[in-house]
């Protein structure tokens, strides 16, 4: 007998080109939205952690800190925020305003400096130092940092190369979060004081926390994962001690600090 093959009429099978490229359209809407989900997801849920991580530590005040003890230690870490030429700029004189405030109120006895100095051109430690001095602090409360190039590097270099075990992270809102879990990650017992930055234009303010989005996925990354070392080591420094305070600074820093050139020499 003879076999009669059939083939599917496309008219009834519903496999018409029309059908596929629909169905082609679907699954690449589909795909687009599991991507945006999934982007959605790994920005979010980073903050989030940080959210929580320090919730209950975040302060606004000096005021809301206790007062040191007679025989009571305790830094300030300021983080960089950038210059404006041989100024800080107005984000990061704010963080150093409300740090040395600290001072002033013996919430902290020291304040540590960490910004960038990639470049011989660009030394924000430096900088913030000297603007804090002109604030009202002591040459020998103020340490500096050259090498914070990243939160992650500040918090490291804090607790491995200044010895610091406990701290008040000083930076602004929106970042506040992501500077208290990095810290945390590096060994230091810290809480935050939170810098207000609702002076400042709306769009700097969104453009900061959309960039702060990003940096905390990062961030927790390095803090949990890769503990990387930081871009520069260097030999340990007990900031406490004037003279080694004063060794470790820049020498065109240290050249113009009388106070600690007469006392260490």
């Amino acid at each position: 007998m003879q076999r009669i093959e059939s083939y599917p009429d496309p008219i009834f099978s519903g496999d018409t080109p029309s059908h596929r490229r629909g169905r082609g359209r679907r699954w690449l809407r589909r795909g687009a939205w599991t991507l945006l989900a999934l982007i959605v997801l790994a920005l979010v849920v980073p903050r989030a952690t940080t959210w929580m991580l320090a919730r209950g530590d975040v302060e606004h005040r000096a005021s809301d800190l206790p007062a040191l003890t007679s025989d009571e230690h305790l830094a300030a870490i300021v983080l960089g925020a950038g210059l404006v030429g041989e100024r800080p700029s107005a984000i990061l004189d704010d963080r150093i305003e409300a740090a040395t405030k600290l001072l002033e109120a013996n919430r902290v006895d020291l304040l540590l400096m960490s910004g960038d100095n990639t470049t011989e051109y660009y030394d924000e430690p430096t900088v913030m130092r000297r603007r804090a001095i002109e604030l009202g602090a002591r040459a020998d409360q103020v340490a500096a940092d050259y090498a914070g190039r990243r939160t992650w590097d500040t918090c490291m270099r804090a607790r491995t190369v200044f010895g610091i075990e406990r701290a008040v992270v000083v930076t602004s809102a929106f970042h506040v979060d992501r500077a208290i879990a990095t810290c945390r990650a590096a060994g230091i017992d810290v809480v935050g004081l939170s810098v207000d930055d609702g002076e400042f234009r709306t769009t700097s303010r969104v453009r900061w926390r959309m960039r702060e989005l990003a940096a905390t996925g990062r961030a927790l990354v390095d803090a949990w994962v890769l503990r990387p070392e930081p871009a520069v080591g260097g030999d340990a420094i007990d900031p406490w001690d004037a003279c080694q305070l004063s060794d470790s600074l820049a020498p065109s820093d240290a050249a113009s600090d009388d106070e600690l050139t007469s006392r260490c020499g």
